[in-house]
């Protein structure tokens, strides 16, 4: 697999493709306008260091991603669990597009070592940073939204996110493990607590590591770029043993 990060001026080196030539291939989306998509791999930091190249940024496509991303998953959601109330519909849209999901699906779709950036960005870890991650995935979501319009920008989100649906429509506890781990013990259990057991790394990537305790039994491990992130990963594996053991027992 060829990476956009084996040129430090972001162009595709004699023979082999451009950052957005891979892109497309990994998308499975033949771009009218290929430059849309190297501007949504364009973090500002590249820009800054290059301006004689006259690049744009993938802000504003961000922006716009944002928006189109937020109504196709409120869209889908509506579509899918007709018999769902208002409120749990906007908790699982927030979970969904939230900056640790979105992450996660642009490391899935290979998005992270297609991103232009800047030699100091680079340096600090940047291709796995959690919100440049969020934003270049929005980014694409902008630009084919630009490019092909609002169906194939449908299209290409709900394909990016099924793997998030389908663990929704399976389990709707997975996008709030927090609450459905304390639902699930509560009146059975003591309260689930969260210990932090390391924090490191600089400031600007920070990495947590927390446990989930029930009576003061460690049931999950979590490690994350934010608390709550490191939170959620240890309830959700804390769910599934919980879960488990109560199974065995009325069994």
């Amino acid at each position: 697999m060829v990476s956009a990060s084996a040129t430090a001026s972001g162009d595709a080196l004699p023979g082999r493709p451009s950052p957005e030539q891979i892109a497309q291939d990994r998308l499975g989306i033949a771009f009218r306008d290929p430059g849309l998509l190297r501007v949504a791999l364009t973090h500002p930091s590249y820009a800054n260091e290059h301006p004689e190249q006259g690049h744009d940024t993938n802000e504003r496509l961000e922006f716009l991603g944002d928006a189109v991303l937020g109504l196709i998953v409120a869209e889908s959601l509506y579509a899918d669990f007709p018999d769902i109330e208002e409120g749990r519909l906007t908790e699982w849209r927030a979970q969904l597009v939230c900056g640790p999901t979105l992450a996660r699906v642009a490391t899935r779709l290979g998005l992270g070592d297609l991103l232009l950036l800047g030699r100091g960005e680079e340096a600090t870890g940047g291709r796995a940073r959690e919100g440049n991650l969020e934003r270049v995935f929005e980014a694409v979501v902008g630009a084919v939204m630009q490019d092909q319009g609002l169906d194939a920008a449908r299209a290409f989100a709900q394909a990016s996110l099924r793997e998030e649906f389908a663990a929704l429509d399976a389990d709707p506890g997975v996008l709030n493990p927090k609450g459905a781990l304390q639902q699930l013990v509560q009146g059975l259990l003591g309260r689930p607590q969260y210990v932090t057991i390391a924090e490191e790394g600089p400031e600007h990537a920070r990495r947590f590591t927390i446990e989930a305790r029930i009576e003061g039994e460690v049931v999950g491990t979590g490690v994350g770029s934010s608390k709550h992130q490191a939170e959620k990963e240890a309830a959700r594996q804390a769910l599934a043993i919980v879960r488990a053991r109560l199974a065995e027992q009325a069994g």
